[in-house]
């Protein structure tokens, strides 16, 4: 049982739910305790030590029902398969097996009593044997389920079956009672195979879950987003979640360690003489705590506003790394949005934002106009620990771009991070003044696809978002 409930850590794991080494090491004492005699408190159990987030505990569900089988519904299954309980039969049985009938095969026994869970545990031990690492599809369920049955030796099963039709001959059986004996055992054989194949649909269930989970994020994180649907929108908010809690540990993480500081060399190497040498005590050389302020500037024109909708996702789950995250989106006019994300849930604020602040949503973009009017209104609330993240193509529709605007924010801030949804070759080409506005930031990337915004949100919080020394 140890060695199942770590498989379905890992695989919990990779399905993107945190879970530490002592969070394991808990998850194991408490199925210990609970043991399996309740299915649903050991599913609590395991909940109660391993989601530490509502939003995944359906993953843990699923996980859960198909790592986990429910070795009650399995009992009636088996029962409704066998057919309908023969007391008679199974008492004649039971006598054969007490007294001088034929020796017969352990799985043998255990079939004619019909203990689920011993068969269940018996097929899983031998489908691990086989190795079950190529079964991907439902078309290889022959070609498994018969290699299962063999290592479990059926063949042996039917030949004691047929010697115990024999035996119950020759003491004399009459051809009635005998007729219902081998329709008995050849119902209970029947199961056994129906079990064998059931334990191997539901690998196949579990193996098509995980891949279709992945396929469904590789194939949406590479798709441009100006092309998604919206259907396809709707399906990259939960990859994006993830993604923004992936970068959000890591960050988090960092920023703790960071916190704790390093070890001041000279004054542990002091503090050892009185120890003879030893360095008995650490002594730390604090850190400053350095959480950086962040401003996030949003094009929200009709061809970026996916982009601006996963940026503003992105960002806003990483809210807790900072000290501060200040969201503004503009068209020309531009707009201060933070107050709808402390009013609302996340997804009805980046909504709110994308739709209702206070821009023309269906003008011209204007960039320059957007900065210029930023630096207007905003320029004294900037300092050296924020960070601006612009996001937008520089499509300025042969508008005045105003650069030095841009180059004013950059005087007064930590740095100034780009973010463009087009291609790089479009970058300069037509209306884009992108490569007079890349002169005053620190740092410029495309960021076409989901996995590009991803790749730059995870290297600037690992790079850039750095405690400075």
């Amino acid at each position: 049982m140890d060695a199942r409930l770590l498989e379905f850590i890992g695989e919990l794991r990779r399905a993107e739910l945190r879970i530490s080494p002592s969070e394991a090491v808990d998850a194991l004492l408490a199925a210990a305790e609970v043991g399996l005699d309740d299915r649903e408190t050991f599913r609590a159990a395991l909940a109660a030590t391993l989601v530490k987030s509502a939003r995944d505990q359906e993953t843990f569900d699923r996980l859960f029902d198909l790592y986990f089988l429910d070795l009650r519904a399995l009992d009636r299954g088996l029962r409704t398969a066998l057919g309908p309980d023969d007391p008679g039969v199974q008492a004649l049985l039971a006598s054969l097996l007490d007294g001088d009938g034929p020796e017969l095969d352990p799985l043998t026994a255990v079939l004619l009593t019909g203990e689920a869970p011993a068969l269940e545990a018996a097929v899983r031990a031998e489908a691990r044997r086989v190795g079950l690492e190529r079964l991907a599809h439902a078309l290889q369920l022959g070609v498994y389920a018969r290699r299962v049955a063999d290592g479990l030796d059926l063949a042996a099963v039917e030949r004691d079956l047929a010697a115990l039709l024999r035996w119950l001959e020759a003491r004399g059986l009459d051809p009635g009672q005998l007729a219902r004996v081998r329709s008995y055992l050849e119902l209970r054989l029947e199961g056994l195979r129906r079990l064998i194949r059931r334990h191997l649909e539901r690998e196949v269930e579990r193996r098509a879950w995980r891949r279709g989970e992945r396929l469904v994020a590789e194939r949406l994180a590479d798709t441009p987003l100006f092309a998604l649907t919206a259907d396809q929108v709707t399906e990259m908010k939960a990859v994006v979640a993830r993604l923004a809690r992936r970068i959000r540990d890591a960050l988090a993480l960092r920023q703790r360690r960071a916190r704790r500081g390093r070890i001041d060399t000279r004054r542990t190497t002091r503090r050892s003489l009185a120890w003879g040498g030893v360095p008995m005590e650490l002594v730390l050389r604090r850190r400053r705590r350095d959480r950086p302020k962040l401003v996030t500037i949003c094009d929200v024109s009709d061809s970026v506003r996916n982009a601006s909708r996963f940026m503003l996702q992105l960002v806003w789950s990483l809210q807790d790394c900072f000290s501060r995250v200040r969201s503004f989106v503009f068209v020309s006019e531009i707009a201060e949005v933070t107050e709808a994300f402390d009013a609302y849930p996340v997804e009805r604020a980046i909504e709110w934002a994308l739709r209702a602040a206070s821009v023309d949503y269906h003008c011209r973009s204007d960039f320059g106009y957007a900065f210029s009017r930023f630096v207007a209104s905003e320029l004294d609330t900037l300092d050296r620990r924020t960070t601006v993240l612009v996001l937008g193509d520089a499509r300025n529709n042969y508008n005045d771009p105003q650069a030095w605007a841009l180059r004013m924010i950059r005087e007064r801030v930590r740095g100034v991070i780009w973010l463009n949804p087009e291609g790089q070759w479009g970058w300069g080409v037509g209306d884009s003044v992108m490569p007079l506005y890349a002169t005053a930031c620190d740092v410029v990337r495309e960021c076409r696809t989901v996995r590009q915004l991803a790749e730059v949100v995870d290297e600037l919080a690992h790079r850039w978002w750095r405690p400075r020394r």
